[in-house]
């Protein structure tokens, strides 16, 4: 009996504890649905409050009537202007836009509550000597007006010194130490490692001093790019050393001395670097840095370290705030190319897609406010194709009748200069790196590999240009054929543009070109350069030509998709640092992953041509 009362209450409920375990499951499930939507409505939120937080103009700080004006460089300076700083989930320093630095200081400058310019160099990460040039004559104009400025670092690299060494007084900490090593130029060779692996590279050029294929087609470099590289070297070098010396006060024989008999100094002291530098004439002062910013206050009659000394962005932050109102002085509007010139944006810091500078350039072209355009070029150069649709954009802002003047900052070189030969002008620094006007493309090949590994492909073709970059197989005579007679065109292309723009006959152009790198100060006597400058002859120049003497000068951010805006507020910049030997083991490779990409795009025929020199700003 017992057996079927327990068979019949099971029977029984079974089906309603099934309804009930069912309904608990389509409880658990809605409140998930529930939770879900809530934290999408939650986070769609917080990225209308990080979109409101960044677009809301900010508040004008409030400024005391009298200050130093600290400039701590802990962050790389860049050419383009980043978004406002990010959240602060990681304590790292933004990126320094060189162009609302320099801004900046001019400013102070003329500002009477600013009594003095803290320079403070212990976290700087240094820049190319053109932009650190650049900077440093804006310092200098803020001596000549009075404003006093002090300079400390706990240890003094080349860079940080050449840009500490026009302070009125240079001081370091009692252990450091000043190196001034020169500059050197050794690339990594790669060809010997990928022969024995098996890889072969090819490489099509036009220029013979168009190195950028030498590191993967040779084990050592060719007498004629260590022709040029020497000169390159000894002529940066020489404007260093004669900027040191004529800040410091002191003979360029001196500064020689330091540089080449830096050991004969330091054990004539015994070891005690900061002692050397100190008896050498290159620093005033041996300070630790909290007795330095005491001693700085005292010397300008000021005391609160808190209330007394203001940094930098909350100044330029007051400035900016005094321009949100309307317009109505028209506008000079710099545009900046920074990074390995791409076809398309691919959320790479490094690269600037022509997609992107095509927009910029319309926009100023079809703006009535703009008055002119200064097209700021930091860039080794990239896609040939890329580079032309930026050089026909900017030529359809110069047919509106908008002046376009190309600045060059470290770098602007071949994809970069092509660029720039459409300008009304280019003004360059004399460290600027620029030239290079030669073209190439390279292809890899990893047929002996496969023969090594025993590995076979086999198949069907309807002829050599099916599949021609298929790296399995020897590159087929055909696409040789085709890819040189691609160069060669390519490069005539890059010389008529450049003689087009620049008015340089060819018989006058070509013997400049053959892809060598020039310095600012050589190009601009070659009639590759108009004059010599940093940003702010550009925007003269920009504001004589447009005849509007009163215009003001705007950066726009360049445009970011709602992802990528979030990622940059919260993460900051995307970068990626190696330890030094790792990173000059890779400085070669590094250029090429831009060049690399298109060749594994699906449908690939043949390979971009490429205006680009292995010249990163030293």
């Amino acid at each position: 009996m017992k057996p079927l009362v327990l068979l019949l209450k099971a029977l029984l409920f079974w089906p309603i504890r099934l309804i009930a375990r069912l309904l608990g499951a389509l409880e658990w499930i809605g409140r998930a649905v529930l939770g879900a939507i809530a934290l999408g409505v939650g986070f769609a939120a917080v990225v209308a409050l990080l979109f409101a937080w960044h677009a809301a103009p900010p508040a004008a700080p409030t400024l005391p009537s009298r200050f130093v004006l600290a400039l701590t460089l802990d962050a790389p300076l860049t050419e383009t202007p980043p978004l406002s700083a990010p959240l602060p989930l990681w304590d790292e320093p933004q990126p320094i836009h060189l162009g609302a630095l320099l801004t900046t200081l001019d400013h102070a400058a003329k500002d009477p509550r600013v009594a003095a310019v803290a320079l403070d160099l212990r976290d700087f990460p240094g820049a190319s000597y053109a932009q650190l040039a650049e900077l440093r004559e804006s310092l200098a104009r803020l001596r000549q007006a009075s404003k006093p400025l002090f300079a400390f670092a706990d240890r003094y690299d080349q860079k940080s010194y050449f840009l500490a060494s026009v302070a009125d007084t240079v001081t370091l900490d009692p252990e450091g130490f000043v190196l001034l090593p020169g500059l050197a130029l050794e690339p990594t060779y790669f060809k010997a490692a990928l022969d024995r692996i098996g890889i072969t590279v090819h490489a099509f050029r036009a220029g013979r001093y168009k190195s950028f294929v030498e590191p993967f087609t040779r084990t050592s470099m060719s007498e004629s790019e260590k022709s040029a590289a020497t000169d390159l070297m000894l002529g940066l070098w020489g404007q260093i050393r004669d900027a040191i010396a004529a800040a410091r006060k002191r003979p360029a024989t001196a500064i020689e001395r330091y540089h080449t008999a830096f050991d004969e100094i330091l054990a004539a002291h015994e070891g005690d670097a900061a002692a050397a530098a100190h008896a050498q004439g290159l620093v005033d002062a041996l300070t630790p840095f909290g007795e330095w910013q005491t001693k700085l206050l005292e010397s300008v009659a000021l005391t609160d370290r808190d209330r007394d000394v203001l940094p930098w962005q909350r100044y330029h932050a007051a400035l900016e705030a005094k321009h949100l109102l309307p317009n109505r002085t028209g506008e000079i509007r710099v545009i900046t190319l920074e990074g390995v010139i791409t076809e398309t944006d691919d959320g790479n810091d490094a690269t600037a897609s022509s997609e992107q500078l095509v927009d910029e350039l319309e926009a100023a072209r079809d703006d009535d406010a703009v008055r002119a355009v200064v097209l700021r070029i930091h860039s080794p150069g990239g896609s040939a194709f890329a580079a032309e649709q930026i050089r026909r954009a900017a030529q359809a802002v110069r047919d509106a009748g908008k002046p376009v003047i190309a600045s060059f900052a470290g770098v602007a070189a071949s994809g970069g200069y092509w660029v720039a030969s459409t300008a009304d002008a280019i003004v360059a620094r004399p460290e600027t790196l620029t030239g290079s006007i030669g073209v190439f493309a390279l292809i890899p090949n990893a047929a002996p590999l496969m023969e090594k590994l025993e590995l076979t492909t086999d198949g069907v073709r309807t002829g050599p240009f099916a599949a021609p970059l298929d790296p399995r197989r020897p590159l087929p005579d055909a696409v040789r054929r085709a890819l040189d007679a691609s160069v060669g065109h390519t490069y005539r292309r890059f010389l008529a543009v450049v003689g087009e723009g620049r008015g340089i006959p060819q018989a006058e152009l070509e013997p400049v070109a053959e892809g060598r790198v020039w310095l600012g100060a050589a190009a601009a006597k070659l009639g590759l350069v108009d004059r010599l400058g940093g940003l702010e002859t550009a925007i003269a120049l920009a504001r004589e030509r447009a005849n509007a003497p009163d215009a003001v000068v705007r950066w726009p951010t360049p445009p970011l998709s709602p992802r990528e805006v979030v990622r940059r507020l919260i993460f900051g910049s995307e970068t990626f640092a190696l330890a030094p030997p790792l990173a000059s083991l890779t400085a070669s490779l590094r250029p090429l992953a831009p060049l690399l990409r298109p060749l594994t795009a699906p449908g690939a025929t043949l390979p971009p041509v490429w205006a680009h020199c292995l010249c990163a700003a030293p």
